[in-house]
């Protein structure tokens, strides 16, 4: 190797062969390249969001007549093909805006070695306005309906039962309502929703768009039943006290209670009767039992299923109350009717329960009646009824209280008025005047007993003499001189 390297035609050679390779490589990486190497290709995108910055939203409610724009753009094929649409950005500086309508160029940014053709559009229209909120009662409707036979009840919001809406003043002045809606596909149980979305409207029922409701959205909560109707609670018994207690108070801790069924069954019902059992007692004082509340038949359910009662007894105690008036009832159609026995028209009770409820007592508490209701004219004897407080009861039950009562006719009124002596048939001269004369003198006392009574006798016989007439003249005479006695 040392005797090539000494040659000097050898190294003459080898430094050629550097200065050929030096100069290829230098020559290469210098030439120019052709422009049929590099791809340039252009690029739709559509729908870029337009951006706004520094806009006060707590102030002022914006409206752009575009919110996206088309962008058309140029560059090599790797940089236009991987990159994603958001690497485009279009924004709108809204720092010093003012209410009212403005026109505002839009601002881009672009992907490394990517460069906008054009951009459509390249301003907007802004309209800005003052915020203003209003306050607005949450309403709802459904669609659909429950199960056959059961109801919708009284819709349960929650939150909140009204609602925000914040709009420009213009559009604010439209709404009359926010509304959501529940759609109802045979229910027969509470019907929940957690997120009814709220909307505005206006008078006309259209939405208002760009409406900001707070909140948004509420839970709704709809009771299904059947028809329910609310009743009385009244409470009933069974079993018995011991013989020395009587009641003094029972008190239900609700007064009326709810009952579910079918429309027809309920119109049927007044009241609810729920049973104790006072068996359970043995000693005076105050205990609380529970009644259940069965469903009679037709009913499906009964709210509470059961009531706590609070049961108060006493030893048993008596009172005598005497001139308790006693009323008739029932007299019929043109009779009268008076009590004959007693003759006070009035009777003495023996009451018996407990002694804080008998201290209460007088006459006025009190009712005692004689029906005579279908009773003809004449005497009878008719039974008492007797109406009495709660838990008072009349201290000998067996005894049998009646009284006398005369049903009659309206006694006959007595004419007021002599009739007019013109009016009588003028007698005849009688043949015996000293007779006529005594009859008529007589005649007062005899008549007043008989208009008391009964109307005078007519004569079997008829006649037409002169002393037929001058009876009948007679007759006329006494009855006018009774009217006129009685007067005097």
């Amino acid at each position: 190797m040392d005797k090539w390297m000494k040659n000097n035609n050898f190294n003459k050679i080898l430094a050629l062969a550097f200065g050929i390779m030096l100069w290829a490589m230098v020559h290469v990486d210098t030439a120019p390249v052709s422009q049929t190497t590099v791809s340039t290709q252009t690029k739709i995108i559509e729908n870029v969001k337009i951006n706004v910055s520094g806009f006060d939203e707590d102030k002022y409610v914006m409206d752009m007549d575009v919110d996206s724009v088309r962008m058309e753009v140029q560059g090599k094929r790797s940089d236009i093909t991987y990159k994603v649409s958001d690497a485009y950005e279009v924004t709108l500086d809204l720092s010093d805006i003012q209410p009212g309508d403005t026109t505002l160029p839009l601002q881009y940014s672009l992907p490394k070695g990517v460069e906008l053709v054009r951009m459509t559009p390249e301003e907007v229209n802004v309209h800005v306005e003052l915020r203003n909120t209003k306050s607005f009662p949450i309403t709802m409707i459904t669609k659909g309906k429950p199960a056959d036979g059961y109801q919708l009840g009284t819709p349960v919001l929650q939150p909140v039962g009204t609602a925000e809406v914040t709009l420009a003043a213009s559009e604010l002045s439209k709404v009359a309502k926010v509304q959501g809606t529940i759609e109802l596909d045979g229910e027969s149980d509470t019907f929940k929703e957690n997120k009814m979305k709220l909307y505005a409207y206006d008078s006309s029922g259209n939405e208002i768009p760009n409406a900001v409701i707070e909140p948004s959205s509420v839970s709704v909560e709809i009771p299904i039943t059947l028809p329910f109707k609310s009743l009385p609670l009244e409470i009933g018994y069974t079993g018995q006290l011991p013989d020395a207690l009587v009641l003094s108070r029972v008190t239900p801790e609700i007064e009326t209670i709810v009952v579910y069924g079918q429309k027809d069954v309920l119109a049927a019902l007044s009241s609810y009767e729920a049973t104790i059992d006072l068996s359970s007692i043995d000693a005076a004082g105050t205990v609380q039992l529970k009644a259940e509340l069965k469903p009679p038949a037709g009913i499906e359910k009964i709210e509470p299923a059961t009531v706590n009662v609070t049961v108060s007894t006493s030893k048993i105690a008596e009172r005598t109350i005497e001139g308790i008036p006693i009323k008739l009832q029932g007299v019929s159609r043109g009779l009268e009717a008076v009590i004959t026995t007693p003759e006070s028209k009035a009777i003495t009770l023996t009451l018996a329960g407990a002694p804080t409820l008998l201290d209460q007592l007088d006459q006025d508490s009190i009712g005692v009646v004689a029906d005579v209701s279908g009773l003809a004219a004449g005497i009878h004897e008719v039974a008492l009824q007797v109406s009495l407080p709660r838990f008072i009861a009349l201290g000998n039950s067996s005894e049998r209280l009646t009284v006398t009562v005369q049903v009659q006719s309206p006694a006959t009124p007595v004419p007021s008025k002599a009739p007019e002596t013109g009016s009588g048939v003028t007698p005849e001269p009688s043949a015996e005047p000293a007779v006529g004369s005594g009859d008529v003198t007589e005649a007062p006392t005899h008549s007043t007993g008989a208009v008391e009574t009964t109307a005078p006798t007519p004569s079997p016989v008829q006649s037409d003499s002169a002393g037929g007439n001058s009876g009948t003249a007679s007759g006329n005479e006494i009855t006018g001189n009774a009217a006129s006695t009685g007067g005097t």
